[in-house]
């Protein structure tokens, strides 16, 4: 199967100043929309800006050659303390796609992708200590996912927290089979 990649562009997105939740991410909701037909996908949200010497371009490249963003396995990802309990390959959302609707049910924006945005400006501060521009989205198939294991089932307060949210691949051996759709989003 060949992994659809969608391009668009938004300038005037970046993070040096508050983005325009709403404005944004209708746009890149639609595009969304417009592309994947009604059904239940993972949907993974990236900077580029967080793999270091490389470009948009280079990330996308990697990411179709292998399904996953994760190919510096020396390289602990954003939040490691809290996730490394889980047996997981990603942080991701949970999505539907009904009567060519993306629902924003439990959103703080009524946008999926304004949502995504708010989150990565507002709260990557505190994860991170800096605002990420999400310019790619990763669109997995969810039949070929699973929800992540903790590893100690006596830690309930992170699996409340991060259980819903962290997924594994159920063929690791082949990743790439799990990437469905690529959405790009340029300057």
């Amino acid at each position: 199967m060949v992994t659809k990649v969608v391009e668009i562009s938004l300038p005037g997105y970046n993070v040096k100043k508050k983005p325009e939740y709403m404005k944004l991410g209708k746009k890149v909701d639609k595009i969304i929309e417009n592309n994947f037909p009604d059904g239940k996908y993972i949907l993974r949200a990236i900077g580029s800006q967080d793999h270091k010497g490389k470009s948009l371009n280079d990330v996308a490249k990697i990411i179709l050659e292998t399904g996953t963003d994760k190919y510096d396995l020396d390289r602990d990802e954003v939040q490691h303390k809290e996730f490394c309990e889980f047996d997981h390959d990603m942080h991701a959302w949970s999505i539907e796609i009904k009567n060519g609707k993306l629902a924003t049910k439990g959103n703080k924006i009524s946008s999926f992708f304004g949502d995504i945005i708010y989150n990565f400006f507002e709260n990557a501060l505190g994860d991170r200590g800096y605002a990420v521009r999400i310019d790619l989205l990763l669109v997995y198939d969810v039949g070929k996912l699973r929800k992540a294991k903790i590893f100690r089932p006596e830690i309930k307060r992170d699996r409340e927290r991060w259980g819903d949210c962290l997924y594994a691949f159920k063929d690791p051996e082949n990743k790439k089979s799990a990437l469905i759709g690529l959405v790009k989003i340029a300057d």
